[in-house]
């Protein structure tokens, strides 16, 4: 099986887009007007149910952008990208966080006055969101994806939808400040062009070479999603239910695998 791959974004372009976000996310993160910022968006989500934005933050969780980018290709190549990105994503994640020690909204603001959903979050490690980092690199890759698989193109408008709606969720649940999510999603604009990029140099003759990696990514995805308590009673179906498109995703993955002639599981 054969895919002809798009070519990745132009890179100084995505970059400079990136970039962007980030200066005004660090702009953002310096203002005066940036606690009244926040508790306005966080006020504002209100108009939508706890319900919505529980199912959406929980889909920006690491172990969940597994699945929901592994799940759209069927080669193995959506599994190659996501891993790729779900590992440059925690080391940035994981290095800035504790390095910058940033407060949540919840330890500089009032508590009365903010609109928590879900466990509350207030630690020391708000700047950047990783929620809004992995959301914005699924956004990419899923565009990316829809490039090279042939896609409807009408389905990139809605993957940036989506994406931006799981990066802003973070600021309706009162976990992180619009800076947080400004510079988290810039930095996952970053991290996505860079894990579609790398595995252009992998060597592979076709789009079956690694096919027991989208079985171990969605694997580990079902997992998580069957054994981790997120602190959002509101979405514990909608987790269980995308460990459930991961288990099924891998169980055709398989039996695809075993239907294949001998000769090419040997190949």
């Amino acid at each position: 099986m054969q895919i002809t791959l798009s070519s990745p974004p132009n890179g100084r372009v995505w970059f400079v887009m990136a970039t962007l976000i980030i200066a005004a996310g660090v702009l953002a993160e310096f203002s005066e007007w940036h606690p009244s910022l926040m508790l306005g968006l966080n006020h504002a989500a209100q108009l939508l149910p706890e319900l919505f934005w529980s199912c959406i933050t929980v889909s920006g969780l690491g172990w969940a952008v597994l699945i929901l980018v592994s799940v759209m290709s069927r080669s193995d190549l959506g599994a190659r990208v996501v891993l790729t990105a779900f590992l440059l994503g925690g080391i940035v994640t994981h290095t800035l966080k504790p390095w910058l020690s940033l407060p949540r909204p919840g330890e500089v603001l009032p508590l009365d006055m903010l609109h928590f959903i879900g466990n509350p979050v207030i630690n020391h490690h708000s700047m950047p969101s990783g929620h809004a980092l992995a959301a914005m690199c699924m956004g990419t890759l899923w565009v990316c994806l829809i490039r090279a698989h042939a896609y409807p193109r009408w389905l990139e408008g809605l993957s940036w939808a989506i994406a931006a709606t799981i990066a802003a969720s973070r600021i309706a649940v009162g976990a992180h400040w619009p800076a947080d999510v400004l510079v988290g999603s810039g930095l996952g604009l970053m991290v996505g062009w860079l894990a579609w990029r790398f595995p252009f140099a992998w060597p592979r003759k076709d789009a079956q070479a690694f096919p027991w990696l989208p079985v171990f990514v969605e694997a580990l995805g079902a997992w998580a999603a069957f054994t981790f308590d997120e602190g959002m009673p509101l979405a514990l179906t909608w987790q269980w239910l995308l460990g459930g498109l991961a288990v099924a995703s891998l169980m055709w993955r398989i039996q695809t695998w075993w239907s294949r002639p001998t000769s090419e599981h040997a190949a």
